[in-house]
């Protein structure tokens, strides 16, 4: 085995991907009974995931992150970072502690890939389904009374699927609606780009440096709707001009476009 994972990249990312769910599985099981005493609790999270964060040097994935004096603890907010790929989680997870109290939006579907869904949603996630509207804007508000009653985070990716091209998706409406809503203000958050080490159609999942930028928070106070796409122009407009320039600065290992030469 340890042969052919040094030597096969397809066998390589398939074992880390395995690694990655079977641990992600094995860990909500085995914290249920520890958090079910309090569901819904944001706390959970720090509990649930604390195992979860010995995978990043399992997996080769090295975090640095920036902008950290920006995260004020115990002060409510909506953070909108961009989606690349599942192992985003594993970003969020390293960071739960730097915010201590944060939740996220997730589509409905993850809360029945048990048992990671019934965990998530002792943890306090926000499920959202987005096939029906008026059930997705009750959630919403929902979790924006939770988030301003309990004074946490709300975690929200905005692209509302993943994507690892040049540019970001166009942003959705729903976080920036909240941040209005709430008179919260926006914390932007950037993972530079994995292409360096992570590429899908080549069956390659390489050793990994990501830089995750925490941006200063955009206050909403006083905003309306009208202000809305305004605003969410100019909050991608920064999240891509960081994301740009971080991603030409991560050191990757193994570089991709090496490897990619080496097995096409």
């Amino acid at each position: 085995m340890p042969f052919v994972y040094e030597f096969s990249h397809r066998f390589r990312l398939y074992l880390k991907f395995f690694i990655y769910y079977a641990m992600v599985m094995l860990c909500s099981v085995l914290f249920i009974p520890f958090i079910i005493w309090r569901p819904g609790d944001v706390r959970n999270t720090l509990i649930a995931t604390f195992p979860l964060r010995l995978l990043n040097p399992l997996l080769g994935l090295h975090w640095e992150v920036r902008g950290l004096e920006h995260i004020v603890v115990d002060r409510p907010a909506i953070v909108v970072a961009n989606h690349q790929s599942s192992i985003d989680f594993l970003g969020m997870v390293y960071m739960w502690p730097m915010f201590n109290k944060i939740t996220a939006i997730a589509k409905k579907e993850l809360f029945y890939a048990m048992p990671f869904g019934m965990t998530a949603w002792l943890c306090g996630t926000r499920f959202i389904d987005r096939r029906n509207p008026d059930s997705a804007k009750t959630s919403m508000n929902a979790a924006l009374a939770y988030v301003k009653e309990k004074s946490v985070k709300l975690w929200v990716f905005p692209e509302g699927t993943r994507s690892m091209a040049d540019e970001m998706l166009p942003f959705k409406k729903g976080a920036f609606h909240l941040a209005i809503e709430g008179q919260l203000p926006i914390l932007p958050l950037v993972y530079s780009s994995y292409r360096g080490f992570l590429n899908h159609p080549c069956k390659i999942f390489n050793p990994g440096h990501i830089i995750v930028t925490c941006l200063p928070p955009i206050s909403t106070e006083g905003f309306s709707k009208e202000d809305m796409p305004q605003l969410m122009e100019e909050v991608r407009a920064q999240m891509m001009e960081v994301y740009t320039k971080t991603s030409t600065q991560v050191h990757h290992p193994w570089p991709l476009s090496e490897a990619v030469k080496k097995h096409s």
